[in-house]
């Protein structure tokens, strides 16, 4: 048997060490893997919005084609999974719905013509380099003659369009088949729970009018033939309540929807759990996180990597990050906020950087695939907590098992200013694993 470590700490990027079999060692943290596994796991991804297909298109082709290789094959980050956007997002070089004429409820001047000027070239440049990739849609907003103040960019959902609507997100799947692009699945709404005050392309949907266009939608997709997946909510952990009322006072919705989609910025990832327990048959996705561009944007995979193994532990289907690409100050965009990209691209030199998120993606997304079987690890016996320190903080290692075929690969996280040291025993061996300051590491044992 053989282990060999990768790690990325503050000095090292993927730099590999050989890991040898030990006796034990008595003060190590000892590491078990739980016995129940994660299955039928998607991947990982980001968001390939407007703004990042704009960025793309500014590269010269040879040098484009090499990055996207580099991001959605195996030789790099084997990304799997990949996020559109349904019109404009808040992350979109220009503001528009597919039909902008007023009260069409006939839908008679829908249109994509503005998307195939990069976004679907971009696309499908993506998808001849990975056919495989699953693709996911959701909308920022409705046309804003659907919603109260007639405007994308902020204002509820009126419930006389939900119908209209429903027929609206069915021609944006069949329109966009047309072109080569399957959307697998969809959201109703990207964060339901809140307009942005006007800033950005944003609606608030009352969770009973949310439940009652879900199953409207389902019932076209049905009609039309249509496989499209249905993810509800789209938004925050700390409103898990929401979703459970809606599931539980909404007769036919748990038939009606595939799934539910949350975002991190506010609650915890635990909290979605009595979901999980109540309705077990409903897979969850992580639908949205990016780095933050002037906030530890290059040094972050301690986060990245917990966030993706806490969603494993959760049991989630699919993990995706924010935008694929942006520049150096953070746009093109048509909000409020100062998301970084994936990778960052400076449009005055042409230089690309990469986030703390990307490095992260490297040590565990081109490892996985829908037959891998992924065991959240737990510490057994964990050391190096001492209250003496306080109040420095110290947290916990984080990790999880892929196990592909005869090969276990775990990915390890210590979040940690001083060093960890950790044990484990797999293949009747003791295997004894340093893990560095503010380290995430890939150990292979075969």
């Amino acid at each position: 048997m053989k282990a060999i470590q990768l790690f990325t700490d503050q000095n090292h990027e993927m730099s590999q060490a050989e890991i040898f079999p030990a006796l034990y060692v008595s003060r190590a943290n000892t590491l078990r893997i739980l016995e129940q596994p994660v299955e039928g796991f998607k991947g990982c991804g980001v968001a390939i919005t407007g703004s990042s297909c704009y960025e793309l298109s500014l590269m010269e082709a040879e040098e484009r084609r090499e990055l996207l290789e580099k991001i959605y094959t195996k030789k790099g980050l084997g990304l799997s999974v990949g996020r559109l956007t349904i019109g404009s997002s808040d992350y979109s070089a220009e503001l528009y719905s597919y039909d902008d004429v007023e009260f069409d409820v006939e839908l008679s001047h829908f249109s994509i013509q503005r998307d195939e000027k990069y976004i679907i070239p971009i696309i499908k440049q993506i998808l001849e380099i990975n056919p495989e990739l699953y693709l996911f849609a959701s909308p920022w907003s409705p046309p804003g003659w659907m919603k109260t103040g007639g405007n994308m960019c902020g204002g509820y959902m009126r419930e006389e369009f939900v119908e209209c609507y429903a027929d609206y997100i069915v021609k944006y799947i069949k329109a966009y088949a047309e072109k080569g692009i399957k959307i697998s699945a969809i959201t109703p709404q990207n964060e339901p729970n809140t307009q942005q005050d006007g800033y950005m392309t944003a609606c608030i949907w009352h969770p009973e009018i949310e439940a009652k266009f879900i199953k409207i939608l389902k019932k076209k997709f049905v009609e039309n033939g249509l496989s499209t997946e249905i993810w509800m909510y789209d938004h925050t952990f700390s409103d898990t309540d929401r979703v459970l009322w809606q599931l539980d006072n909404t007769e036919g919705l748990k038939d009606a929807c595939d799934g539910v989609a949350f975002h991190y910025y506010k609650g915890t990832i635990e909290e979605t759990l009595k979901l999980k327990e109540a309705y077990p048959e409903l897979r969850l996705h992580f639908t949205e996180a990016g780095p933050r561009l002037y906030d530890n944007y290059d040094v972050d995979w301690c986060k990245w990597g917990i966030m993706i193994s806490k969603a494993i532990q959760c049991g989630y289907s699919s993990f995706t990050g924010w935008n694929l690409m942006l520049n150096e100050t953070g746009g093109p965009n048509i909000g409020p906020f100062l998301c970084g990209g994936l990778i960052t691209r400076n449009n005055d030199t042409g230089e690309l950087t990469y986030s703390g998120q990307y490095k992260a993606l490297n040590h565990i997304s081109k490892y996985i695939n829908e037959e891998s079987k992924i065991y959240p690890i737990c510490v057994d016996k964990e050391y190096d907590l001492p209250m003496h320190t306080y109040p420095q903080q110290n947290m916990k290692i984080e990790g999880f098992c892929i196990e592909n075929n005869d090969e276990k690969i775990l990915i390890l996280i210590n979040p940690n200013s001083t060093k960890r040291q950790t044990q484990i025993f797999l293949n009747d061996t003791w295997w004894y694993i340093e893990l560095t300051p503010e380290s995430l590491s890939t150990v292979f044992i075969k």
